[in-house]
């Protein structure tokens, strides 16, 4: 039996999940990830999302905890938005243990120890 092989790539396009978006961060005094969840606001004359509703708050320690949580709550509805909370909330937890800066979206940036 042959097994197809890929090639992982990036894609360029990004899809907006129509469940919400979220806001990630770490309150450093509070020693927990942050997560927002923003409801879709459509504009009624337009058929576009403008911006978001806070609608939900999920604090935490555990990038595991957070996801478990955000799926019982059904707030995603793309695998693609679900693969990348995931590599979020794991980003924001190694900064929480590390004591590390993290901001959505950057790379984490680790400094070594001489």
């Amino acid at each position: 039996m042959k097994v197809e092989i890929l090639e992982a790539t990036k894609t360029k396009r990004m899809v907006k999940d129509p469940s919400g978006f979220f806001t990630i961060f770490v309150d450093k005094p509070r020693k927990e990830i942050v997560v927002e969840f923003y409801e879709p606001i459509h504009k009624e004359k337009a058929d576009r999302t403008e911006t978001g509703k806070l609608g939900l708050v999920v604090c935490g320690t555990s990038a595991e905890a957070i996801c478990h949580t955000i799926a019982r709550e059904e707030l995603v509805s793309r695998f693609d938005h679900a693969a990348y909370l995931g590599r979020e909330l794991q980003k924001a937890e190694i900064a929480l243990k590390n004591k590390l800066d993290y901001t959505q979206d950057e790379e984490l940036v680790i400094k070594s120890k001489k």
